[in-house]
């Protein structure tokens, strides 16, 4: 890996060290200084100090940074980042800015305990490394090999955490295993009854909303673009154009929504329900 693969940017949320070739949260951090910051503010509007929470597919951590100075010394954030390079990153992410209330996890998180297999990338070329999945997707139109060699991950439950003194906040975005992991944590989910902020692919019957709604949730289309006309480093080059991130946020049927803003959060009746709005500053 050569010295120019790696970069560091003082960014809204902290010091980041990111993959210069990495042409969404590489690009991002790089150029705003923030990722996706849209949709982390809408999130972090749903967090509060001492949650714990759970950043399932975490990449550098973007994410789990403001989500770690959100919770504060009394929360902790599960960070969980099974790609092996963009792990090292992470960890030095977290180390970087002093937080002590973030517990990084090189596993993945499916529906079983199992070991499943990933290319060796180069990720000194240019890719889309937050693309890269371990279910039913071509890696390589996102990123090129670098060898045949093949890094051996282990996957695990989430109901192995069933043990934890509770979870309030989910945010679950694993390129295309989503529902797998909502199906290997049935047990924890109903403990804890966490709300839920999770990566949805625009398919119809949505299984995943379907999911939600069988194990007593309320589900709304949550629609932000990825470019923030606001951004901290006040660049108004908008790389992204028209793209946006599509999630679903799932609230506990028992828990207040006053917090969603149906203004442009749209409930989900039944899985063929379609998202209208989305969130543009």
């Amino acid at each position: 890996m050569n010295n120019n693969t790696i970069g560091r940017v003082k960014a809204k949320h902290g010091t980041f060290h990111f993959c210069h070739y990495d042409e969404f949260i590489g690009l991002s951090i790089r150029e705003y200084g923030e990722y996706s910051e849209l949709e982390l503010k809408t999130i972090l509007k749903f967090i509060n100090e001492g949650d714990i929470v759970f950043d399932i597919g975490a990449n550098i951590g973007c994410f789990s940074v403001p989500m770690a100075r959100k919770v504060g010394s009394n929360g902790k954030v599960f960070s969980f980042e099974p790609q092996p390079f963009i792990n090292k990153l992470l960890k030095k992410n977290i180390q970087e800015n002093g937080l002590n209330n973030v517990k990084v996890m090189s596993e993945g998180l499916g529906a079983k305990n199992e070991i499943l297999e990933l290319d060796d990338f180069d990720y000194s070329t240019v890719g889309n490394f937050g693309g890269i999945s371990f279910l039913g997707r071509n890696n390589q139109k996102y990123v090129k090999k670098k060898t045949n060699k093949k890094h051996s991950i282990r996957f695990m439950t989430l109901d192995r955490f069933i043990d934890i003194e509770q979870c309030n906040f989910l945010k679950i975005d694993v390129e295309l295993m989503e529902l797998n992991v909502l199906k290997g944590a049935k047990n924890f989910i109903k403990k804890f009854r966490p709300i839920i902020w999770i990566e949805n692919h625009r398919e119809y019957p949505n299984f995943l909303n379907k999911y939600l709604l069988n194990i007593g949730y309320k589900p709304f289309w949550a629609t932000t673009m990825l470019y923030n006309p606001n951004n901290y480093f006040v660049n108004d080059n908008n790389y992204y154009l028209n793209s946006a991130t599509i999630n679903t946020l799932a609230m506990p049927k028992e828990k207040d929504t006053s917090l969603v803003d149906h203004d442009w959060f749209n409930e989900i009746v039944d899985e063929y329900t379609e998202p209208l709005n989305a969130l543009t500053k």
